[in-house]
């Protein structure tokens, strides 16, 4: 079952989550350029094994903030791409929920017997009698009911009913749009835990010790 408002959605793509996820990038790209320098700079001064071996550490800083960059980029990427496949779908509707489908068949179902019933008394005659100016009775026959008023009713209740079936048919589509969305969502989302385990992997020098702070 799914359920949509535009201006949820609308809103969602103006959050501060895009900004914030800039924000990471840029931050990472800073790091990023900033082991670069050191690593290029320090290789004529910082000469040995150990420095090396410090170097090596740095690069695999480098390439985690990489990872982080990209993973900025397809989380950003891919919220977009989700929250405007629902938002094109949506169109001008503001509010879309599968659990009115049966509401929305049902009053399609009852509009549609509108429309027969008025055809019908469209159709529907009478004769009536009267006298002519020479004194005889004459017959004739008439609607029963008011022509132009009945069509200008069928006309509406078509309008309706083209309503009707083009949300239905929409409502009938949205779990599969929806489903789309969040496997895109899915596949972005995937990769945060393998981006966690390289940064768990990362070990410290052990010269250095960490302490949770309060």
């Amino acid at each position: 079952m799914s359920k949509l408002y535009l201006e949820e959605l609308k809103a969602a793509m103006s959050s501060d989550i895009f900004s914030r996820l800039d924000t990471d990038k840029q931050e990472a790209t800073s790091i990023k350029g900033k082991i670069e320098s050191f690593i290029s700079a320090s290789k004529d001064t910082l000469t040995g094994n150990q420095y090396d071996s410090y170097r090596t550490q740095f690069e695999t800083f480098g390439t985690t903030m990489e990872k982080r960059i990209a993973l900025a980029d397809s989380l950003s990427s891919a919220i977009k791409e989700a929250l405007q496949l629902l938002i094109d779908y949506m169109g001008e509707d503001m509010y879309l929920d599968t659990a009115k489908l049966g509401e929305y068949t049902n009053s399609r179902d009852a509009c549609a017997k509108s429309i027969e019933r008025l055809n019908k008394m469209l159709n529907e005659t009478k004769t009536v009698t009267y006298k002519g100016s020479d004194g005889k009775t004459y017959s004739k026959t008439e609607n029963v009911y008011d022509s132009n008023e009945v069509r200008a009713q069928i006309a509406k209740a078509q309008e309706v009913l083209t309503e009707l079936d083009r949300i239905i048919k929409k409502i009938q589509g949205l779990d599969a749009v929806y489903a789309q969305a969040e496997s895109i969502l899915n596949s972005a989302f995937s990769q945060i835990p393998s981006f966690g385990s390289v940064v768990t992997a990362i070990k410290p020098n052990g010269i250095y010790s960490y302490h949770a702070t309060s």
